[in-house]
């Protein structure tokens, strides 16, 4: 809770304080081209009967990402997870679309996606995983080659429980906010 509270009143500072005339004031998107983006990952579990790797995680992911035109992205990108009982690499792919610049310092909100697996790599937990990501955030910029984005998604994964000789999926969903450094 304390974090959501945090992120909350980062992002109100940085969208209230007066900023002087800088390059990120002027500076665009480009229109097709190479970036990189690396982002802090918490995640806070949904589940009502906690098991282990339900509770929640944080991590740091990597992401190499192209720019198809203005307000699309795609890109593919791998980290480490951990979680309260274990840990994991994730590999994915991730698209977003990105909305018009508005207001000072010309942010923009965005909508994307992330999908991939999970690969574990400490704890006892199944070898492989599928997840799913959907967010929506705002990006602003504060170099004319770089941006901060602030994003809240709902994180699920598909575990396989197994109890005995009974196997069963099962999806496992978090509140996920990410914090990270967009570079050209």
């Amino acid at each position: 809770m304390k974090i959501i509270i945090l992120i909350i009143f980062t992002l109100t500072l940085l969208v209230i304080t007066p900023v002087g005339k800088v390059s990120a004031q002027t500076a665009h998107t480009p229109s097709t081209g190479m970036y990189g983006l690396t982002e802090l990952n918490l995640g806070f579990g949904l589940q009502g009967d906690v098991q282990a790797n339900q509770i929640g995680f944080t991590g740091l992911s990597a992401l190499a990402g192209y720019w198809l035109n203005p307000k699309v992205s795609a890109g593919v990108g791998t980290g480490f997870l951990g979680y309260n009982g274990s840990g994991v690499v994730p590999l994915f792919l991730e698209g977003g679309y990105y909305f018009d610049e508005f207001g000072l310092g010309k942010m923009r909100f965005f909508l994307k996606a992330d999908a991939g697996i999970l690969i574990g790599v400490t704890g006892d937990i199944p070898a492989i995983r599928i997840f799913g990501n959907p967010s929506v955030g705002l990006q602003l910029p504060i170099s004319r080659t770089k941006e901060i984005s602030v994003s809240l998604g709902f994180f699920t994964q598909l575990d396989q429980i197994t109890q005995g000789n009974i196997q069963s999926n099962q999806l496992s969903n978090f509140i996920n906010g990410k914090i990270g450094l967009r570079f050209y």
